[in-house]
Parts: structure tokens; C-alpha cells; sequence
């Protein structure tokens, strides 16, 4: 199989492998780097709107367990910051 990400699953079907079985440097080898889950899930609120930036601003569909996380931060780490009177960008041990 030529994806290093993938197995033969039972009747012979390709499926993605469990990624917490695999290793870091696997995962690093097959293109994935650690980030945090905030930029993923922004990254993933990019491909749902045709990579367009404005689109994602713009989203209504408010239901997606994604939409409060699609500008790439944590609006609830950053009201904690808030609270505590940290500035732009100090999320703190949150």
C-alpha cells in the first residue's frame, strides 16, 4: 500500500491507521507536524470553504462543533485571558 498512512482493514478495504499507535516521527515522515488544535481545526474551516479566508470569517453554519475555533484561536482560552487581565496573545496555563 503506497500510503504510509493506511492499512488493509478486514474484506481488504483500505482504512486510516491509528495515529496514536504510529509514533510522532512516523506521523513527522508522513507530512504531519505537531501543531495546536486551534490551527488545525482552522485549517480544516479553510477546506470547507473553498480556502477562501473571508468565507471562514463569514460562516454560518453555527452548529459545526468547529465555528467558535475557525479564526485559529481559542475564544474561550482567550475570555480567560481576558478575566485575568493578560493582553492580545497571553492565553496564560489556560
Amino acid at each position: 500500500m503506497p500510503n504510509p498512512l493506511l492499512e488493509l482493514g478486514t474484506g481488504g478495504h483500505a482504512i486510516g491507521k491509528n495515529p496514536l499507535a504510529m509514533g510522532v516521527d512516523a506521523l513527522a515522515a508522513a507530512g504531519h507536524a505537531r501543531q495546536g488544535l486551534a490551527k488545525v481545526m482552522r485549517k480544516k474551516c479553510l477546506d470547507c470553504c473553498g480556502f477562501q479566508a473571508a468565507e471562514v470569517r463569514k460562516c454560518v453554519a453555527t452548529d459545526c462543533p468547529l465555528w467558535p475555533y475557525r479564526m485559529g484561536v481559542s475564544p474561550f482560552l482567550s475570555a480567560d485571558a481576558k478575566a485575568r487581565g493578560a493582553g492580545p496573545g497571553e492565553v496564560g496555563d489556560a
